[in-house]
């Protein structure tokens, strides 16, 4: 098989819900000799089709792959109504404001806008972090129907998860329960977690044509010290927003909640 049939087949793994392999589980899947996966993973890396964990060694999409599929989405009416309030978002508060989709149990930055205050919480299109630990994350997540939770969680609530420090979430159920406060909220927020001293207010928008996901989010620093009605201002703009562009495109989870406005003046951090 030429080298271009191999690439498809390594991404047709992750394609398949595989969110990283190991070097031995892509060779067994594969059914190549191990020179043979050696070859291809290495240039796959080289060329930035996958990414190689530093510590691990397990090898997961890369961020060229990300950066494509950005460019993909950026085509499509819904992304051009996300990319809207996204332009929105980040005017109105001065701060970074992100565009992201869900793969797997990770993030993936689609576009980033840079507010107008120096101090910027940076992430680049196409990076890549743990859904459960984020505002991001926890705002797609809790967007997801049981099967589809259960699909990337599994059924057994006592199951620990992998990295409870980043999750804030010991086990499934504690996971679950906090994704369903998410979702009654209609947003998440995260202050100092799997990112230290970096807070984020998150919401989420699913298009009912497709199913297709988004997640919408404004980035701060704590340690900047914004006032406590200055981050409620915040909070209310994302759910303004996000609620009504889930109501533009006829999300039923955004038809179903109460309209929001901002009572508060929008104004940016002061160092």
């Amino acid at each position: 098989m030429s080298i271009l049939g191999n690439v498809q087949r390594v991404l047709a793994l992750f394609a398949a819900g595989a969110t990283d392999l190991s070097f031995t589980e892509a060779a067994t899947l594969l059914e190549l000799p191990k020179s043979s996966t050696s070859h291809l993973l290495n240039q796959m890396v080289r060329y930035g089709l996958l990414d190689q964990h530093s510590t691990t060694r397990r090898y997961r999409p890369g961020a060229l792959l990300g950066q494509a599929a950005h460019a993909a989405y950026v085509s499509s009416d819904f992304d051009d109504a996300c990319r809207e309030v996204l332009e929105r978002l980040s005017a109105r508060s001065g701060l970074t404001a992100y565009l992201s989709t869900l793969s797997g149990r990770e993030t993936v930055v689609l576009q980033r806008l840079n507010g107008s205050f120096p101090v910027q919480v940076l992430s680049s299109p196409g990076s890549r972090r743990d859904a459960t630990g984020t505002a991001m994350g926890r705002a797609l997540l809790s967007r997801l129907a049981g099967p589809e939770l259960a699909e990337l969680f599994g059924t057994d609530g006592s199951a620990p998860l992998a990295s409870p420090r980043q999750s804030g979430f010991a086990r499934v159920d504690e996971l679950l329960a906090g994704l369903a406060s998410v979702a009654q909220a209609r947003h998440a927020m995260v202050v100092d977690g799997a990112m230290p001293d970096i807070g984020a207010i998150a919401a989420a928008v699913r298009n009912p044509l497709d199913g297709e996901l988004r997640g919408l989010c404004i980035s701060f620093v704590p340690r900047l010290q914004p006032g406590a009605d200055q981050v409620e201002g915040w909070r209310r703009l994302v759910l303004e927003e996000t609620s009504a562009l889930g109501r533009r495109i006829g999300d039923p989870f955004w038809r179903a909640a109460p309209a929001v406005s901002t009572t508060s003046s929008i104004t940016e951090p002061t160092p």
